[in-house]
């Protein structure tokens, strides 16, 4: 099956997201703008709650999302985790649509066949049009399945961002200790930009999980670039820039961007944990910009948006417990809860109208939405697309579409 969307398929697809009308009005068709149909999925990694996000009126740590991009895509407020609420079985099950390792060994691959498998294979594409972005080791299985009929040469492209050693660490960290001992906020200042230096200078970057030569030189020049700049040490950015580039040098079909540092919640800092919200919110803004700004993007690009999991509520009866740090226990699945399990989604793409959708809709629904933008079909027994569940039966049309509410 060819990878190139019709504009006749197009119209029935985006027809969900109330596209059709506006394209039809606008005169736009695909072939005014990028080549082919393009995705891109963006995860507010680490998890975060929709209290810090959606739910909040002031919306202030998302103010790129709430501001410039909901105004021009259609927001699904009761996204649904179904199983384990940790970050790998998050992530590989948005790109699968099924829900993977249902235990915790991310060792091995997903189950099932993944996004970049299923275009790659149909398309007989090249390894560059496949890439995904990812925040740290434990997430590069999510790039290939095990499926005998798919697998490991029908995979992305797994970007993970640079590392530092254990002694790096421990140094940097005397070094901030030993400032903050003096009293000296000039010796504060002088300490981060000296451990900045130390972070660049002793990483190191792991390509194994780049599939060609052509790939792993494009990311030698990035690191490199990396290196010698004075860019920001975040990881997150690095993803976000990259991935970019690479939007620049190869124009994928298929790209994921898993961002991660909202996890740093974990270390119980409020002020971390809503900072981090908010510079994830920066950089999405900046990819979709980039978006806007390379013709093989715009005009045909879907983006999806939304958290891989959320965190635990707050609890009245237990006031030393703040949920925000925690998103459940891993291998017993307890202090899950609606927090956890309830996030959202926001797509966007040309045309697609002001909208907001209350119906429930798993996260495993965001593969064969994806895929349905490409004009390919998720495996078997995969989740369908968000259209399918935002309009359910013929009979129950009417009524699905009757909770659809503009924002």
């Amino acid at each position: 099956m060819s990878g190139l969307i019709s504009r006749r398929k197009f119209m029935r697809t985006a027809a969900g997201f109330g596209v059709a009308a506006v394209c039809a009005s606008s005169g736009l068709s695909y072939a005014e703008s990028g080549d082919e149909p393009k995705v891109i999925i963006v995860l507010f990694g680490g998890g975060t709650r929709s209290s810090e996000t959606i739910d909040d009126p002031s919306h202030q740590y998302i103010p790129k999302l709430w501001n410039k991009m909901m105004p021009a895509g259609t927001l699904f407020t009761n996204m649904r985790v179904e199983g384990k609420v940790v970050h790998p079985n998050s992530a590989g099950s948005v790109v699968t649509g099924h829900w993977e390792w249902d235990d915790i060994d991310w060792t091995r691959p997903v189950k099932n066949p993944t996004i970049y498998e299923i275009y790659r294979k149909a398309n007989k594409a090249a390894d560059t049009s496949a890439w995904a972005f990812v925040y740290a080791s434990i997430l590069t299985k999510t790039g290939y399945s095990l499926d005998k009929g798919y697998g490991e040469k029908f995979g992305a492209n797994v970007v993970v961002p640079p590392t530092i050693s254990r002694a790096a660490h421990d140094q940097m960290k005397g070094l901030m200790q030993a400032a903050a001992a003096s009293g000296s906020t000039e010796a504060e200042i002088a300490a981060a930009r000296k451990c900045e230096r130390i972070a660049k200078e002793k990483s190191r970057i792991d390509f194994s999980h780049l599939k060609s030569e052509t790939a792993r030189g494009f990311m030698q020049r990035q690191y490199d670039g990396w290196k010698n700049s004075g860019s920001s040490t975040s990881h997150d950015a690095f993803l976000a820039d990259s991935a970019i580039e690479c939007m620049k040098k190869f124009a994928p079909a298929v790209i994921s961007v898993d961002f991660g540092e909202i996890d740093c919640a974990h270390y119980g800092s409020w002020s971390r944990y809503v900072d981090a919200i908010a510079r994830t919110d920066e950089l999405t803004w900046k990819i979709w910009r980039a978006v806007q700004e390379q013709k093989e993007y715009r005009g045909n690009t879907l983006m999806l948006i939304l958290p891989d999991h959320g965190r635990e509520a707050d609890r009245p009866d237990d006031p030393g417990h703040f949920g925000f740090i925690h998103h459940s226990d891993f291998y017993t699945g307890k202090g899950v809860d609606e927090s956890c399990r309830r996030v959202w989604m926001l797509a966007i793409g040309e045309g697609v109208k002001k909208r907001k959708i209350e119906k429930a809709v798993p996260i495993t629904a965001v593969a064969a939405t994806a895929l349905e933008h490409l004009g390919l079909s998720a495996s078997p027994k995969a989740r369908k697309s968000v259209l399918s569940f935002a309009k359910g039966e013929k009979r129950k049309t009417e009524k699905a579409f009757r909770s659809i509410q503009m924002l």
